[in-house]
């Protein structure tokens, strides 16, 4: 049997993934044996994509009910559903801005901390967490493991920078996964050959799309690998310059602009009021000048997908509205 289970779309036009009951299988057994045993978990993510699918199949693994939050995530309702778990292991998984939301809200009521620090792990997937926030977490107590993965690996099978059991890396002009818990393919086949390749020995990989290195044998992601804007013949990856920004703004979300001189330059958006001429030289330290930041724009409210991610298509459209309404204001 399979399931299609259709990607968050965050970077992309969403696609569907086929999944076999194998894949899963190997999946779930594997992250059960990295955690120490099954246990129950709190669902704070949408049911519908992959992330909160691996909730549920590894709850349903301990027999206990699973916990689901409900309505809007809040740090009360959160704990709340914590505080009912009965497991004696009790697990969940957050995207990054639940979890800034949690430790912002721990640094204003320190109740919320116990609770918390009763879950014997934190998942954190779906994209690159804010610069610090993990370490912020850490001073609370909290048991924190970033993971990475995609739909298509059945989710996280990276954690920490270590595979999961059975699973393979290999580093070409990009991270590529290999494994039992890798999906059959898209329900477009010319995709499905695109992005799944079997080498000479017969294994069979998946081409993430992202960039990456191996350090002192640990994976270190650095974002996507189409993630590079090419300004005034310089490239720059928006994802470098993102990490970095986030210093100032730990929710700032980094896409290309246009520019009538360069082509596309760096814009940063975020819900907070960071100076741009601060963000440009910490940039310009540490990346050079070509990646400096060129606008900045101020939202109330981060959009994001359905997921949780923020919606960088939907931010790119944004930041190039608002850039060409500026143009037009200097020049029309």
């Amino acid at each position: 049997m399979t399931i299609v289970v259709e990607t968050s779309g965050s970077s992309g036009r969403p696609k569907r993934v086929i999944i076999s009951d194998e894949a899963v299988r190997a999946s779930t057994e594997a992250a059960i044996e990295r955690l120490g045993g099954a246990g129950q978990w709190v669902l704070a993510l949408p049911e519908q994509y992959i992330a909160g699918k691996n909730v549920i199949w590894r709850n349903a693994v301990s027999g206990a009910p699973l916990v689901r939050t409900e309505g809007a995530f809040t740090a009360e309702a959160f704990v709340e559903a914590v505080q009912s778990l009965e497991h004696e292991r009790k697990y969940t998984s957050l995207v990054p801005t639940q979890l800034a939301r949690l430790v912002d809200a721990a640094a204003l009521d320190r109740s919320f901390i116990g609770p918390i620090a009763r879950l014997d792990r934190i998942l954190l997937g779906g994209q690159r967490a804010p610069f610090g926030l993990i370490e912020r977490a850490a001073r609370l107590g909290w048991r924190v493991t970033r993971t990475y993965g995609a739909t298509e690996t059945v989710g996280g099978c990276v954690w920490d920078g270590r595979p999961l059991r059975d699973v393979k890396l290999r580093l070409t002009d990009q991270i590529e996964i290999a494994g039992r818990q890798l999906a059959d393919g898209y329900d477009d086949p010319a995709l499905t050959e695109q992005r799944f390749v079997v080498d000479g020995s017969g294994t069979r990989w998946y081409k993430t799309g992202d960039a990456g290195s191996l350090i002192s044998g640990l994976l270190q992601v650095s974002g996507r690998i189409d993630d590079v804007i090419n300004s005034g013949g310089i490239k720059v990856s928006l994802a470098a310059v993102e990490h970095v920004v986030q210093t100032f703004a730990p929710d700032a979300v980094v896409v290309a602009a246009p520019h009538p001189e360069w082509g596309e330059v760096p814009a940063v958006v975020t819900t907070l009021k960071p100076s741009l001429a601060e963000i440009r030289a910490a940039v310009g330290n540490a990346l050079g000048k070509p990646a400096r930041p060129n606008h900045l724009v101020t939202v109330s409210v981060m959009p994001t997908t359905a997921s949780g991610k923020p919606d960088r298509k939907r931010l790119t459209r944004l930041v190039a509205s608002r850039t060409q309404e500026r143009r037009r204001g200097l020049f029309g």
